[in-house]
């Protein structure tokens, strides 16, 4: 008796679940960014004219903390304002730098082994960054923890987008996705109690997906045929049938056709060259800069939108991740639930709500339920966002250039987080002013969306950004129907 029958379902499971884990490794970025830690606001300090033993016993019994983080531990000033140096800005370093290097890395050198070597990169730095006494240690260590983390986002999301069945592309996104691993993460934070515990454990938990990867799953077979390496190409395939328990049928290399012209090679530099993918990654870079400024805005802004802090991060992780479940089923039964659509009914949906918070902050209303509701909408709506910009930045490019061109959205976005990070301190000046930006840019986002956006769900990506592609090419039957012949897959479904 199978746990799961034979068939690509089991592939596409296990998949998600790496991607995942992959996540999890992923949200470490978020572990510091707040001082949610240790409430500031605007507090008398009870205990400023207090030296020595009397000072301590100050701290002990008038300072409440929801967790012991390295920003308490190394005192590191954590109030909100526009020039604070915090750890986020180093491992955010880190980040860029990785984006930068990897993507081209893993264009060149395949998915699996940049994806690995990522790992070995970030999962050792994490473990180490709490493992020293030293905060230029912790600094150094958290920059390398940055490197691993942008390979995971980029090359990771390009690996296994390419190894998923098209059909379940949408539910890589929306079942295995950022707020699932927010709650993990948020669950180690509230279990361990302090910073340098919770990095060992995250580090232990990530080993899960790089195991995965090393031991059981194969090199993009995508990738490989594109590079012309068809007999890898086929050993991949055949991975792929026996961890899917169905019968593997060979799939002979692309003939060549006499006088044809040869496929032209695609990088990041030629894309410019062609009109068609110009306008896809300058809409690519405008989705990624707009999600990454106001998503990431939004989250900082919402530390006091409950009274306790944990309940407004599982609150906020928890809707997230249903809402994204719910969208996963509904993107099987409803063709017409595209990326386009996605994108434009939620960045509509977000900005509506963005009013309604403004509204409610004139009003005085901050605090109350309602308030929490719809600030908790605007965040879910927002981030969901996230889903059709890693989706278009995977369907929407060649294979040769897609983890290079996923990586320059990534850096987009990344600059665009640290200037959410900068705009974070207007919170403090000027409230509404924060959500008065996230609605000029998803009004922005909208329109450009409406005009430039291009369809692809359920596209080949074989296919993917080339003139074959033109219009966008069906992968109805599934894109690793090269996997076994029609009849086996119908025998398979029926069973």
């Amino acid at each position: 008796m199978h746990i799961i029958p034979p068939g690509l379902y089991r592939v596409d499971v296990l998949i998600l679940i790496s991607y995942q884990m992959c996540h999890f490794f992923s949200i470490q970025q978020k572990s510091m960014l707040r001082c949610a830690e240790k409430q500031y606001d605007n507090f008398p300090n009870v205990c400023a004219n207090l030296t020595g033993t009397a000072l301590s016993d100050c701290h002990t019994t008038k300072s409440h903390s929801y967790y012991s983080s390295a920003a308490m531990e190394f005192e590191i000033y954590c109030r909100p304002g526009w020039k604070d140096f915090r750890p986020a800005f180093v491992q955010y370093v880190g980040v860029l730098i990785g984006n930068i290097i990897l993507g081209y890395v893993a264009d060149q050198m395949g998915r699996k082994k940049t994806f690995i070597l990522s790992m070995l990169i970030g999962i050792p730095s994490l473990s180490l960054s709490a493992t020293f006494n030293s905060i230029a240690a912790f600094y150094f260590f958290r920059a390398l923890t940055g490197i691993g983390i942008a390979g995971t986002m980029i090359v990771g999301w390009a690996y296994f987008s390419e190894l998923v069945s098209p059909h379940q592309r949408f539910k890589l996104r929306t079942f295995s996705n950022w707020a699932n691993a927010r709650i993990m993460l948020t669950l180690v934070a509230l279990l361990t109690g302090e910073w340098r515990l919770s990095s060992h454990v995250s580090a232990c938990i990530s080993l899960i997906t790089l195991a995965i990867v090393y031991f059981i799953l194969p090199e993009s077979h995508i990738w490989l045929r594109k590079k012309g390496r068809y007999e890898e190409a086929e050993e991949s395939r055949k991975r792929i049938a026996a961890l899917a328990g169905i019968e593997f049928v060979p799939m002979p290399p692309p003939e060549k056709v006499e006088n044809a012209e040869p496929e032209k090679a695609v990088n990041i530099l030629t894309v410019f060259g062609d009109p068609q993918l110009r306008k896809n990654i300058l809409i690519l870079w405008l989705m990624w800069f707009v999600t990454g400024m106001t998503a990431y805005l939004t989250d900082l802004c919402g530390g006091d939108m409950t009274a306790n802090f944990w309940i407004g991060q599982f609150l906020s992780g928890i809707l997230l991740s249903v809402v994204r479940i719910i969208m996963g089923f509904a993107d099987g039964y409803l063709p017409w639930m595209g990326r386009r659509f996605v994108l434009l009914s939620c960045q509509s949906l977000a900005i509506f709500f963005f009013g309604c918070v403004i509204a409610f902050l004139y009003a005085g209303e901050k605090g109350q339920w309602y308030y929490t509701a719809v600030y908790l909408a605007s965040f879910v709506f927002t981030s969901i966002c996230w889903e059709p910009c890693y989706l278009c930045a995977s369907e929407l490019m060649p294979t040769d250039v897609r983890a290079t061109s996923t990586a320059s959205c990534s850096i987009v976005g990344r600059f665009a987080n640290i200037g959410a990070s900068m705009l974070s301190g207007l919170k403090t000046i000027y409230e509404p002013g924060v959500h008065m930006i996230s609605i000029s840019l998803g009004l922005t986002n909208v329109i450009a969306a409406y005009f430039f956006l291009q369809e692809t769900k359920n596209c080949s990506l074989d296919k993917a950004g080339t003139a074959a592609s033109k219009p966008v090419e069906k992968a109805n039957e599934q894109e690793m129907k090269d996997l076994i012949d029609r009849t086996v897959l119908e025998d398979v479904e029926k069973k």
